[in-house]
């Protein structure tokens, strides 16, 4: 039995401790200004002295390494571009990088396979060695950091989509924080994610979709492994989550039957705004996107043409769901009588999910949903089942509709006359 006082006090900082061995060294005076810790406690991982000395004089030479370099900057500013500049030097030399903290850890051939590198220059020692730390970034750094890596996302969207882009992604990391705690990313483990999975799980019988878990559980993974890509951390978080994703619902939004539209819907909007029912009317014979009627310009309104028509279309600062979105749709119906109403658009520069609540809760209140799956989204649903049920064919429907296309894109899409021979088949009847 090996005492902890009688070994290596002063020359190899080995103590042992509940039969393993640990590195434990106090912070001396002069430096402790700049490091302070009371003193450095590092597990050896091993129940042999002879490799947990061998372990700690890797350990002491990059402990007093850092503090002298601590003394001669006084500062730690520069720790972050030498961790980085490490990694990419132990790759260069065929070896990940790892902290004195890791490589202690490490098969005791592949540590003496460093040691015998030709160590000529400084850097390549902190790189092989261990000497430049660990990057340390904490899950509560993560968003912002997030945000400066995925710009080229964000660039073109509109202060809303924005809005509505980051928000589910903080509120999916800051769940985990919650279920987790503040961790850095280097200590993220298999069994963190299993607790976040089954918290999520938990919510699951609450009313939350299967498909908003699975997003947040994406979220999440993206966002750390974003983070740890640009900070040079060799971690692969797929693994952590993988086969965890939860088991989707079959059940899909419920589209109107066209009759009760033309018969109990519309005529019965006298409830709403004159703004909020004239955004129904143009849903209604459209099929847009809510979110497309309210992005629309006056110049996107073509009352004037020969074929009067609105032009779905991205625009500096406004983004479409998918490229495929951008389209020209005819008006007709109760859409042309919509948007000669109002023919500079809707103006409406907050969240359309607002206007989808408060239509929703208003058809509830005046009986016109159904069933409580039904939406004013619904009416989207609807638009396509009415083109299926007069033959339309389905690149017509995929062209009105703006959904992507199987196979490579050809041509200008369909004319405006050919989308209207089919639009006047299904438009509603109008007031007189």
């Amino acid at each position: 039995m090996v005492h902890r006082r009688s070994i290596g006090l002063g020359k190899n900082y080995v103590y042992q401790r509940g039969g393993k061995f640990i590195y434990r060294r106090r912070v001396p005076s002069e430096v402790s200004h700049l490091d302070t810790r009371k003193e450095v406690k590092i597990s050896l991982k091993t129940h042999s002295y002879q490799e947990a000395v061998i372990r700690s004089t890797i350990y002491d030479r990059q402990v007093q390494k850092f503090w002298n370099d601590l003394i001669e900057t006084q500062s730690s500013n520069n720790l972050e571009s030498r961790y980085k500049k490490a990694v990419r030097t132990a790759r260069a030399n065929g070896f990940s990088y790892k902290s004195i903290e890791e490589l202690a850890t490490l098969d005791l051939n592949e540590i003496v396979e460093r040691l015998l590198v030709d160590i000529d220059q400084k850097e390549k020692a902190e790189a092989l060695l261990g000497g430049a730390g660990s990057s340390k970034v904490k899950l509560t750094q993560c968003s912002e950091l997030y945000w400066g890596l995925v710009h080229d996302q964000l660039v073109n969207k509109s202060p809303h989509q924005i809005r509505k882009w980051k928000n589910p992604r903080k509120a999916a990391l800051d769940s985990f924080i919650s279920v987790v705690g503040d961790k850095y990313l280097q200590q993220i483990t298999r069994k963190d994610i299993l607790s976040f999975r089954s918290w999520l799980n938990d919510k699951l019988r609450l009313g939350f979709s299967p498909s908003s878990a699975n997003k947040q559980m994406r979220f999440v993974r993206h966002i750390i492994q974003q983070i740890a890509i640009s900070q040079e951390l060799e971690i692969d978080f797929d693994p952590l989550f993988a086969k965890l994703n939860f088991k989707l619902s079959n059940i899909s939004r419920p589209p109107f039957e066209a009759s009760y539209v033309q018969n109990k819907l519309l005529p019965n909007l006298g409830f709403l705004n004159e703004r909020d029912r004239l955004v129904v009317m143009a849903i209604a014979d459209t099929g847009a996107r809510i979110s497309e009627v309210f992005g629309l310009r006056p110049e996107d309104i073509r009352l004037e043409e020969d074929i009067p028509f609105i032009w779905i279309r991205a625009r500096k600062g406004y983004e479409l769901k998918t490229e495929s979105s951008e389209r020209k749709i005819p008006l007709v119906g109760t859409a042309l009588q919509a948007f000669s109403n109002s023919p500079g658009g809707f103006n409406h520069s907050g969240n359309p999910d607002s206007f989808s609540g408060n239509v929703n809760k208003r058809l509830s209140n005046h009986g016109l949903r159904p069933t409580p799956q039904h939406s004013i989204y619904s009416l989207r649903h609807t638009f396509k089942d009415r083109l299926r049920d007069i033959e339309a064919p389905e690149e017509i429907i995929d062209d009105l509709m703006g959904h992507k296309k199987s196979g490579p894109k050809y041509g200008r899409g369909h004319r405006l006359e050919t989308k209207l021979k089919w639009l006047e088949k299904i438009a509603y009847r109008t007031e007189s």
